[in-house]
């Protein structure tokens, strides 16, 4: 192609915005990253400030011009993290903080105004077992706190969206982590508006995630060196772009994707029906849908571990993987830290643990455990999943530092084929193959950079397979006796 397109994707993260500069072939010419706080100064709190988000994207955007300049911009186009809450007054300004996906806080709020019955018709009609971290709850929540004007209710990716281009839009799935999308219909339940008491008026628009609008003359000075009129692709959320990223490279295989929280999904088959507390959302062809199922504490759980044992995540991983009596080891960690569960057992109020320790405990014992708890909790909800449709294949995407440790556990447990996928961010990646698609270019991806696909993974020995089955086993009782049954919330029992 004598002008190949040039795309500039934005991949609003957890802990940082994510800004690439991607040609049609996935190759990323330019990156930059920056980092924002997210203020926790109360118990369940987890609140970031838009304006940090916009900083970080101008920066971020002026980092990669300066490395790569007098660069030809065809689209821009976004992926946020989700659900997290912005809400607007009627002259467009963002009202306080923006709520992150990671706030608990309205947990016990929805606990308190749905019973089982409401919860289960929330699930049927939007796909979601809801809980207190949707855009929905947690506005209504914060509605008792000192008076907001607000005008319209959105998430991340729609205040950016709204930021570059005025206008007021969703994409379908996103929408799905507002509380009140109908899946069946595609837009906005009038039925789960009434249950929440939800004037419909303040909902943005649900568009197509290949949707596009000009760049306006505020969000140029947010994007310094790309011009006003440029395409602002609508693009989807970020779980959703990152599968649409390895099925369009993979197809048919079932994606863990690790970053702060880690996301298991698969596209559903036609007639597949999902058992248990599977979150089912529209993907980037909205006529087709994904089962997902969300590990909340993953990545920050290594983190933690990591900052107490006074090492970065890369040298936990490197701890865990020297440990000479791995096959020994009875430390068996229970991964639950973020105040709750998503997984297979979508409870709010179970809380990590670690079992079998003892005097002779390592570092590296502590180590090894908290990556096999992951990858043991992973599976299971591969099982879950695996119910309703046959799993082919597992991709598995860590970022640029992993030593895939994960997918080598994952690839010792399971009875399908593990592939390990070394990328910087597939949702950024993904997001730009939905750029390319609304502009018709040609999605090359069989030029993709074999380099990234790392065809083997570290060597783990025949005994230690053994152990690790041995230990998935312990895990599951110990599990049982922990907060379970499985798919039952407080209030259920």
């Amino acid at each position: 192609m004598s002008n190949p397109l040039r795309i500039i994707a934005i991949d609003l993260g957890t802990s940082r915005v994510k800004v690439g500069l991607v040609d049609e072939t996935l190759t990323t010419i330019a990156t930059s990253s920056h980092t924002y706080p997210t203020l926790t100064v109360e118990p369940g709190m987890a609140e970031q400030r838009p304006q940090d988000w916009l900083n970080g994207i101008r920066a971020s955007v002026s980092a990669i011009f300066a490395a790569v300049p007098a660069q030809r911009i065809d689209a821009i186009v976004l992926t946020a993290q989700m659900p997290t809450l912005v809400t607007l007054d009627a002259t467009g300004a963002s009202i306080g903080n923006a709520i992150t996906w990671q706030d608990s806080r309205a947990d016990a709020f929805v606990e308190d105004m749905l019973d089982h019955g409401a919860r289960r018709r929330v699930h049927e009609i939007a796909g979601t077992p809801i809980d207190g971290r949707y855009i929905i709850p947690m506005h209504l929540r914060r509605g008792a706190a000192p008076p907001h004007a607000t005008a319209t209710l959105l998430s991340a990716k729609d205040f950016l969206y709204f930021a570059l281009t005025s206008e007021l839009v969703t994409d379908p799935s996103t929408a799905s982590g507002y509380g009140n999308f109908d899946l069946a219909a595609r837009g906005w339940s009038d039925e789960l508006n009434e249950l929440w008491g939800i004037d419909a008026k303040l909902l943005p628009r649900i568009v197509d995630s290949h949707r596009s609008a000009a760049l306006n003359d505020a969000g140029a000075a947010l994007l310094p060196g790309v011009p006003p009129g440029t395409p602002v692709v609508v693009g989807a959320a970020d779980s959703v772009c990152a599968h649409h990223f390895i099925t369009t490279l993979f197809e048919g295989s079932l994606s863990v994707i690790d970053g702060s929280s880690t996301v298991i999904m698969a596209t559903v088959h036609d007639g597949a029906t999902l058992g248990g507390e599977v979150l089912v959302t529209p993907l980037v062809d909205a006529s087709r849908r994904g089962a997902e199922m969300d590990l909340l504490a993953t990545g920050s759980s290594i983190a933690w571990l990591a900052q107490l044992l006074a090492l970065t995540p890369a040298q936990l991983e490197d701890l865990a993987l020297s440990n000479p009596r791995r096959v020994e080891n009875e430390t068996m960690f229970l991964p639950y830290l973020a105040g709750g569960e998503q997984g297979v057992i979508w409870r709010s109020d179970i809380s990590g643990s670690i079992d079998g320790l003892s005097l002779s405990t390592s570092r590296e014992d502590l180590a090894l455990a908290l990556f096999e708890g992951i990858a043991i909790e992973t599976v299971r909800c591969i099982e879950l999943l695996e119910r309703s449709q046959r799993i082919e294949r597992v991709v598995s995407v860590a970022g640029p530092q992993s030593r895939h440790l994960g997918a080598s556990l994952l690839g010792s447990l399971l009875e399908v084929p593990v592939l390990a996928l070394a990328q910087q961010s597939p949702s950024l990646l993904g997001a730009a193959l939905v750029a390319i698609e609304q502009l018709g270019g040609e999605v090359m991806v069989e030029n993709f950079n074999a380099s990234s696909i790392l065809g083997s993974l570290p060597l783990l020995e025949p005994e230690y397979h053994g152990a690790l089955a041995h230990k998935a086993g312990r895990y599951r009782a110990v599990a049982a006796q922990s907060g379970e049954p499985l798919n039952t919330r407080r209030g259920d029992e």
